[in-house]
């Protein structure tokens, strides 16, 4: 459990937050056009050749139809074409609610389906918004199939994935989409801490030879104030200015908004991390732990047998707690995973339990104490994994998943068919793309395969595309001739697949591996 997963003391002092929604989608299917007609400003004008060139962050307001209260939205707009697929993934991945927009007059494209899969991967809830229904040529059933083909299954076609049809251009349906994301939110009981120190993630960096750098931060926690410290897990630097998305001059700022500051001494990578100081001493403290987003890499240590050892801090209410889960801990001794107790206290969670953690890779056992405030931000700014609950047994029981999560899953291979290449269309280091005929099985987009020359394996590579008679299709079956697009898997030199050659398609399952129970000693 992460820092924003733990339940604290402190939860009496969470209030509401706006939602951060992200729009995603294909090139010129009316992502910043919908975010212009909301905005009533014209910045789709304003972009180099009318497409997005930077993420954006702006903040709008919308009246709640269900309280009638005027609540707050925070939109991150993020370019949809492929030459920014690294920049859309990271706005999906610090995002509440994620929008994917897909044009009623052309449906479901490549950067359509990238962006679909980044929304799913990063668990932000889905919203579709489908755009350009005054076209003449607008198919909504057609979207509505694509969908439902790829597992989506919208509101009316047996699904509870929300969407909305819209015209970015005229606005119909535009209020409509808004009281859809405030219902959304509803349901998703979206929560912070205003009098935190402010936390979140940095979606944009520059350098401007007037002020120095500007970085854009989006703010998931906490209030940040002018003149405070920001720290990332690269760069650290004093606020100078700080702006909101207007342009106007703020002096705080909190969670969900989306704010321009300057003052980084170094230039900050978009995507870290960050938190904010009182002071430069503890600044420096928290740059000198660099710290990084996501989750902690465990395997503290490697036992004399060769198997991976968990590190343990066990932290609780009461010294016969800890006692009795030192006992029960230490019994957790496997064949192939081991635990090893660092440190066993009583007494709430403090800075030097983190430090520790983090320093030894090891996990953090909780029961029944406070963490607060500050040690919580330590939390989440390191990564550090601490397991919280009031019941023993739960305890170990998480214990016990984080031991099997040190062992290398078990992996299955299963092989589906075999394809007799019969033409090359084109071949490179990235991608080659070639027809053939399934001699056995089938063939399914996103499968594995081997490329083999004379019975030999040449290299092992992944099937990105798959087509039958022009059709882009999941799944051929034996007997089809169809046409694939390969991905290679690592670094294949100048091998090439040729005529002649035969593939070999198969899918592998990988499933956690099991903690092995130690053989009993007969008395």
């Amino acid at each position: 459990m992460t820092a924003k997963q733990t339940k604290t003391k402190a939860d009496s002092g969470l209030t509401e937050r706006p939602p951060v929604v992200v729009i995603v989608g294909h090139i010129d299917h009316g992502k910043t056009t919908l975010l212009d007609y909301i905005r009533k400003t014209n910045i789709a004008g304003r972009e180099s050749g009318g497409i997005t060139q930077h993420t954006a962050a702006y903040e709008i307001e919308h009246p709640s139809t269900s309280s009638g209260q005027v609540k707050k939205i925070t939109f991150i707009d993020t370019p949809g074409h492929e030459a920014f697929s690294s920049m859309r993934k990271r706005g999906a991945n610090v995002a509440d609610i994620a929008v994917l927009v897909i044009a009623a007059d052309e449906g479901m494209k490549q950067q359509t389906n990238e962006a679909l899969d980044q929304i799913l991967e990063s668990g932000s809830t889905l919203v579709v918004a489908i755009n350009k229904i005054d076209k003449p040529e607008a198919n909504v059933q057609r979207i509505k199939q694509q969908l439902a083909e790829k597992g989506i299954l919208l509101e009316g076609w047996g699904g509870t994935v929300l969407s909305q049809e819209l015209s970015a251009k005229t606005g119909k349906g535009v209020p409509e989409f808004l009281d859809l994301l405030l219902l959304a939110t509803e349901m998703e009981e979206l929560r912070a801490d205003p009098k935190a120190a402010a936390s979140g993630v940095i979606l944009e960096a520059h350098k401007d030879a007037k002020t120095g750098i500007v970085a854009t931060l989006l703010i998931t926690n906490g209030t940040l104030r002018h003149g405070e410290y920001v720290v990332s897990e690269t760069a650290m630097g004093k606020i100078k200015s700080m702006q909101d998305a207007q342009g106007d001059r703020l002096d705080a700022a909190t969670f969900s908004s989306p704010v321009v500051i300057t003052g980084f001494e170094e230039l900050p990578a978009a995507g870290n991390a960050f938190v904010a100081a009182a002071d430069k001493k503890t600044a420096l403290a928290l740059k000198k732990e660099k710290p990084r987003a996501g989750s902690q890499q465990l395997a503290a240590s490697v036992t004399q047998e060769g198997k991976p050892e968990l590190g343990v801090i066990i932290k609780s209410d009461a010294y016969g707690t800890s006692e009795a889960l030192e006992k029960l801990i230490n019994g957790l001794q496997f064949k192939n995973a081991g635990v090893r107790i660092l440190k066993s206290d009583v007494g709430d969670l403090n800075e030097s339990d983190v430090l520790l953690a983090k320093s030894s890779h090891a996990v953090i056992a909780a029961f029944k104490i406070g963490i607060p405030n500050p040690v919580a931000k330590l939390i989440q700014f390191s990564g550090v994994s601490v397991l919280s609950a009031d019941v023993v047994y739960n305890l170990v029981d998480a214990i016990k998943e984080k031991m099997q999560d040190l062992l290398p899953p078990e992996v299955t291979r299963t092989d589906l068919g075999k394809l007799a290449v019969l033409a090359t269309f084109k071949s490179d280091t990235s991608r080659m793309i070639v027809g053939g005929k399934i001699t056995d099985g089938k063939i399914k987009k996103g499968a594995k395969i081997d490329v083999k020359r004379k019975g030999l394996l040449l290299f092992s590579g992944k099937i990105s595309q798959l087509q039958h008679n022009k059709k882009d299709m999941d799944e051929v079956s034996s007997g089809n001739e169809c046409g694939i697009m390969v991905s290679p898997l690592g670094n294949v030199g100048d091998k090439k697949i040729e005529t002649g050659d035969d593939i070999v398609i198969y899918e592998e399952q990988a499933k956690p591996k099991a903690l092995e129970p130690l053989e009993q000693s007969l008395s």
